[in-house]
């Protein structure tokens, strides 16, 4: 019950904190076999695992952000963590988006390749837009290291939208290699900024009779 509470908390006492500290020392000593002297420090470097002081900060943090509240993160990159939000001035009868599933390959005026991939220090985004099987465009991103592959092919799938939008392509077949992506566009519930600008994008391009088809 104190645990649970210290996490709900906002402030955390040098007694409560050394009070976790203690009992996170005795597994850590249980799992690495090492003597009673070793510093909480090393135990944990050893063990792998995160001191509990920092991890309560760490998720207390990342709640705050989640919830769209002010933190005092001490890592720059996590005040730009990404906060819910919801497509709010779109009718319930014209938020949907259909995508296909079946894995064939999308073909219209103007078909459109998405990818977005991550190797150990880089993450990156790009598209190709082909008309009559010849490439008219192409596009790469560079992003954050700390971001994920699910986050480069939304990234990719928004490129996608924003290069039809440019060129007025009326019909756009729009290729896809993330299912979660574009199950996270598809589903209207979905609160990532990423997902939700797509689809707020394409509705609304839909409403000026371009017609997009989504393939897995």
């Amino acid at each position: 019950m104190i645990t649970v509470y210290l996490l709900l908390s906002l402030t955390i006492s040098k007694k409560a904190k050394g009070k976790l500290q203690q009992i996170q020392r005795a597994y850590l000593i249980f799992i690495t076999k090492a003597y009673k002297t070793v510093s909480n420090e090393a135990l944990s470097a050893i063990a792998g695992i995160m001191p509990i002081e920092q991890a309560m900060q760490l998720y207390k943090d990342k709640r705050a952000i989640s919830r769209g509240k002010p933190t005092n993160a001490v890592i720059t990159d996590l005040t730009y963590v990404e906060t819910p939000i919801k497509n709010r001035d779109i009718h319930p009868k014209d938020n949907y988006v259909t995508v296909d599933l079946s894995g064939a390959e999308g073909k219209a005026s103007a078909t459109i390749y998405t990818d977005g991939s991550k190797t150990e220090n880089h993450v990156g985004a790009s598209v190709v837009v082909l008309k009559n099987f010849k490439e008219t465009h192409i596009n790469t991103a560079r992003l954050n290291s700390d971001c994920t592959i699910f986050q480069a092919e939304l990234y990719g799938t928004s490129m996608a939208t924003i290069q039809s939008q440019r060129r007025s392509i009326s019909a756009c077949a729009i290729n896809v290699d993330s299912k979660a992506a574009l199950l996270s566009i598809t589903n209207k519930r979905i609160t990532h900024p990423l997902a939700t600008a797509i689809r707020e994008k394409i509705i609304n391009l839909t409403f000026w009779s371009r017609n997009f088809t989504f393939k897995f």
